[in-house]
């Protein structure tokens, strides 16, 4: 084996390292700014639950009742699905922006074998 084709397995295994490496540390940021998106989520969550509760308490009647429950659930639904899309949106980017070295190597590596 040339003393050329040993330098470019050992700087080719040095990159796959590296890109492990990279791609650890975008996963974990990734996953903690999901953490983060999730706990605020669950915060708002219990802060509207609490507001929900204290505006069907101050109902005086079964009809005013009734409009604050439908009111209340149809915001509930919009805001799980609008704060349910940010998070899916966000987990994406997290897999995504983490595999992307991993994805640099496999083609550094087809490329490799394209040439020889």
């Amino acid at each position: 084996m040339p003393v050329q084709n040993f330098d470019q397995f050992v700087a080719f295994g040095k990159d796959n390292v590296e890109a492990f490496v990279k791609s650890g540390t975008l996963a974990v940021k990734g996953f903690e700014d999901l953490a983060k998106a999730y706990s605020v989520f669950a915060s708002q969550s219990i802060e509207q639950t609490s507001a929900a509760v204290k505006a069907l308490s101050a109902a005086k009647n079964p009809a005013e009742f009734q409009s604050i429950y439908n009111g209340l659930t149809k915001t509930g639904i919009e805001t799980f699905i609008a704060e349910s899309r940010k998070l899916q949106e966000l987990a994406n980017s997290v897999v995504t922006t983490s595999v992307a070295p991993l994805n640099a190597r496999v083609q550094a590596f087809s490329t490799l074998f394209k040439a020889a």
